[in-house]
């Protein structure tokens, strides 16, 4: 007699089988009892600056000496309000630095990877390996790290190197046209991208598999099966109306093209995240950076507003609206801190283990100039997401010492880390702890060590 857990071992999905392959290893591991779920991250950057105040709960000062506060008492800002159901998984971390990065208009590689090239080759060309390519050597899927791009207002753009790298000149693309990640992730059946009526969604090929597949399954591994299929299904939505249109007679005969990329910021931004969420439940990656920006200063929020990315980081006002740069700048946070909560919300509703994929995945949310536009990298915040029984310390705030600043809408700081505080090196260094590869450092050696602490920020760890 087969048994559940040796059919499980030898099945395939056809032509879904790139697809599935993860998804059912990890069920025959769980049937078999041996299953360890993987640790996941996601990096979300910003850019123009993610503002202290922006992050920080209300009515508390943002200079001071080293406070541990918790968060439950207290009041998130408007801009990452959104979190607030999530507030025991937050751990929100203020007076780190960079000011090693010269981070002014955009750190480009260094945001992740703590150490910059000189000048504007910090845009063009990786100094060392960035952290979200670190932790994937650890426990990579089929696509180590999955790297997308939002290319504010410039739907040209299909792919652009920005935030990471393997190491030294070894840049990794970021794609920025979410209707290619798809393709690149879950597959066309057509010769030609572009040829709509030469297309057919993936799940069309791997329908009989399915069903055979959930025939054989039972309790929680078909609850989860379904979660991966809605995955796809949800993301292949738009070509699905398209594919009735076409079967309506409604379509010409030769088809249609599809739809151009959007230049839209926030209809970008939401495929993004979708994908995201789609290739980290089907199990293809376990990292995943979505970089808004690109690690610069670069193009037009279209969709937030029609005023330049670099006009709005200077607090000049939309004429069309009358709404100032930092108000934009403070919508355009919150929309990827609800975002953000979709993320969450489709990883909490798959059981993985004893809970969700949730609990084993970290978010990492920053600025990739620090805490504004011309920034000199003298404060540098952190919101971070994760699991509360993990071996991060979430539920508050960590503070270092910093000192108050001017308040503005422009290039004057709120806050500035002392120069001797620990460097966003170390908090690399923390998360690398946490994914399972302990080091002292993080990228930062000789001379430039003397500026970061060794081994984590203990205050951040249970």
């Amino acid at each position: 007699m087969i048994t559940r857990r040796n059919w499980l071992k030898g099945v395939t999905a056809g032509a879904g089988s790139v697809v599935f392959a993860p998804f059912l290893q990890k069920l025959s591991a769980q049937v078999g009892g041996a299953s360890v779920p993987p640790k996941r991250f996601v990096f979300i950057l910003t850019d123009n600056g993610l503002r202290e105040d922006a992050v920080h709960p209300v009515g508390l000062p943002l200079e001071g000496d080293l406070r541990k506060i918790p968060l439950g008492p207290h009041t998130l800002p408007k801009d990452i309000d959104p979190l607030t159901p999530y507030k025991d998984r937050l751990l929100i971390v203020q007076g780190l630095q960079g000011r090693h990065l010269h981070p002014d208009h955009g750190a480009g590689f260094g945001a992740l990877s703590g150490v910059s090239s000189p000048g504007v080759g910090k845009f063009t060309t990786a100094a060392a390996e960035s952290i979200d390519a670190a932790i994937a050597r650890i426990a990579p899927g089929i696509f180590p790290l999955l790297v997308l791009g939002v290319a504010p207002g410039t739907a040209s753009v299909s792919a652009a190197y920005a935030s990471s790298a393997w190491g030294p000149g070894r840049a990794i693309a970021a794609q920025c046209r979410p209707e290619l990640a798809y393709e690149s992730l879950f597959g066309s059946t057509g010769a030609d991208r572009n040829d709509f009526l030469s297309r057919k969604n993936l799940l069309d090929f791997i329908a009989g598999d399915v069903k055979r597949l959930k025939s054989q399954l039972g309790g929680p591994e078909r609850e989860q099966l379904d979660y991966q299929v809605r995955a796809l299904e949800s993301l292949s939505r738009r070509e699905g109306q398209l594919g009735v249109l076409k079967d309506e007679g409604k379509l010409k005969a030769h088809g249609m093209k599809p739809p151009a990329p959007s230049d839209l910021m926030p209809e970008v931004l939401t495929q993004q995240f979708d994908i995201a969420a789609a290739a980290l439940t089907t199990g293809l990656t376990n990292v995943v950076t979505i970089t808004n920006g690109l690690c610069r200063i670069y193009g037009t929020y279209k969709g937030f507003t029609n005023v330049g990315a670099h006009a709005i980081g200077h607090g000049q006002e939309d004429p069309e609206t009358g709404v100032g740069g930092q108000q934009i700048l403070a919508t355009i946070r919150r929309f990827i801190a609800e975002r953000m909560v979709g993320l969450m919300k489709k990883l909490e509703a798959v059981p993985e283990g004893n809970g969700t994929m949730l609990d084993n995945t970290v978010l990492v949310y920053l600025g990739d100039s620090g805490n504004r536009q011309h920034s000199h990298g003298e404060s540098w915040p952190f919101v971070l997401i994760a699991n509360p029984k993990g071996r991060l310390k979430t539920g508050q705030l960590v503070a270092y010492p910093s000192k108050g600043g001017r308040r503005g809408e422009n290039y004057s700081n709120i806050a500035s880390a002392d120069e001797s505080n620990p460097t966003i090196n170390a908090m690399y260094c923390t998360l690398l702890h946490v994914a399972g590869d302990p080091r002292e450092h993080f990228n930062l050696s000789g001379g430039t060590r003397e500026i970061d602490r060794p081994g984590p920020l203990k205050d951040l760890l249970s």
